[in-house]
């Protein structure tokens, strides 16, 4: 009996994105797979996102929030993104923030990856950042997000941030269902990508779509440019604790971060004499440097 194909949706969260607002949406209609729905959740915003995303009229599916100013940016976007889905029935969910845009054949290349691994729980791919005036900037590569065993390489290195943004994912409508509503009040300052990324492995394959899927908003107003900066050691064992907090309430395996070559590194640029420093770069082969 001939397998029926996976419906496919596309989940768009904004707030106050409304100058790059129609570029986005036209970015998902001028699909070459066209997504059986879209469902845009609007946060309330005040800069005349609404009448933009009205004159689609039936072409989406629109619901207007309204914005809780005494929650946090990261704690937002997690809540949108858990309406937008509630609204949904899609079985494949494509994420999209609302200033970022899908290339044409985004959804083709996904849906046919996904043919060949129906099990997959998330799918990702690169994305090209993009200026606020639309003009291409460089290209985000991780050598770490390129596996083809991530559940492998999670337990390899040590660490569980091996995919790329937001905009980039999609995922299976089960692990969605699990996992939805995020719980982002646990002390950790941790984005909603991240949480939601770190420990699919733990459910299924994860596959990278190779090349180019999505133009990534680069600006001063992005969400992950306004919260405070933070180390590369602090981030990393932020991570590392909330994917134990999740191993061990399922009962799968902890990540040792004593393991990770890139902890000891972040603790030597972090906290080690600067003479130190340079001795441990020349010992890697790298050029003389006192800077970080």
């Amino acid at each position: 009996m001939k397998r029926s194909t996976p419906s496919v949706g596309v989940l768009i969260t904004n707030f106050n994105n409304g100058p790059w607002l129609r570029a986005c949406v036209d970015s998902v209609l001028a699909q070459t797979r066209l997504p059986d729905e879209i469902v845009v959740y609007d946060d309330g915003s005040t800069d005349g996102s609404l009448a933009i995303l009205r004159s689609y009229g039936d072409r989406i599916r629109l619901i207007e929030g309204v914005h809780d100013y005494t929650r946090s940016g990261r704690a937002s976007h997690a809540a949108a993104v858990a309406a937008a889905f509630s609204a949904s029935t899609a079985e494949h969910v494509h994420l999209l923030d609302g200033d970022d845009v899908y290339l044409p054949d985004r959804i083709r290349r996904y849906e046919d990856a996904w043919a060949r691994t129906p099990e997959a729980v998330l799918l990702h791919s690169q994305s090209q950042n993009l200026s606020p005036e639309g003009a291409p900037l460089e290209v985000h590569f991780w050598a770490l997000n390129h596996t083809h065993d991530y559940y492998e390489q999670t337990y390899r290195v040590h660490d569980c941030h091996l995919c790329y943004a937001t905009s980039t994912h999609a995922y299976r409508r089960d692990y969605l269902a699990r996992r939805l509503p995020l719980d982002v009040n646990d002390g950790l300052h941790l984005g909603f990508e991240v949480r939601l990324a770190a420990v699919a492995p733990l459910y299924g394959p994860i596959l990278l779509v190779p090349g180019i899927s999505t133009y990534w908003r680069t600006r001063p107003e992005s969400l992950w440019r306004r919260e405070p900066r933070r180390s590369y050691l602090n981030l990393m064992l932020m991570r590392v604790r909330y994917f134990n907090r999740h191993a061990c309430a399922i009962g799968a395996r902890p990540l040792l971060f004593w393991h990770n070559y890139n902890f000891f590194h972040a603790c030597v640029r972090t906290w080690a004499p600067v003479g130190l420093r340079v001795a441990v770069q020349r010992l890697r082969g790298r050029p003389r440097s006192a800077s970080r």
